[in-house]
């Protein structure tokens, strides 16, 4: 299992701090978050920054990594302001 976690407006959003889900790529795991808190959209997902076991990943191959079992995925919803 990979453990989620959620900072931010995402944590807000789904009223969850964590999140248990099947191992596989980042993109399944998302899809895995998608059905399981519907108050979270797809664009909120594709728009949060992604950390692996404490490791920024970032660019569009950042949806193919792989989690196995064990591992972290922590996501932030990105800041804004003016």
């Amino acid at each position: 299992m990979i453990t989620v976690k959620f900072y931010g407006l995402l944590s807000l959003e789904c009223n969850l701090r964590q999140l248990l889900v099947k191992a596989g790529t980042v993109r399944q795991v998302l899809n895995e978050i998608l059905q399981s808190c519907p108050n979270i959209s797809e664009q909120q997902l594709s728009q949060a920054i992604l950390f692996v076991n404490k490791q920024h990943i970032s660019g569009h191959k950042r949806f193919s990594v792989v989690l196995k079992d064990g591992e972290e995925l922590a996501l932030l919803s990105p800041a804004s302001g003016g």
